[in-house]
């Protein structure tokens, strides 16, 4: 079994009052929802990636393709 850490997750109380309402109506645990929604997001990431490779690919740019530069502290 893969081993897990631990995390603290700070919510605000209307992502955490659906989050509650979520689980009820699931019978899911908040942790458990939490999971399966960071792994619906790094598919999407990964996802937008490979449509943005094709894109670049086929030779089209637009300016909303560049990616944002990070700041330098």
């Amino acid at each position: 079994m893969a081993k897990l850490k631990q995390a603290s997750i700070r919510f605000d109380l209307q992502t955490y009052k659906w989050l509650e309402s979520e689980a009820e109506k699931t019978s899911t645990p908040i942790s458990a929802l939490v999971r399966e929604g960071v792994v619906l997001l790094r598919a999407e990431k990964a996802l937008m990636a490979q449509m943005r490779s094709q894109i670049e690919a086929q030779g089209v740019t637009y300016p909303s393709m560049k990616r944002p530069k990070l700041s330098e502290k």
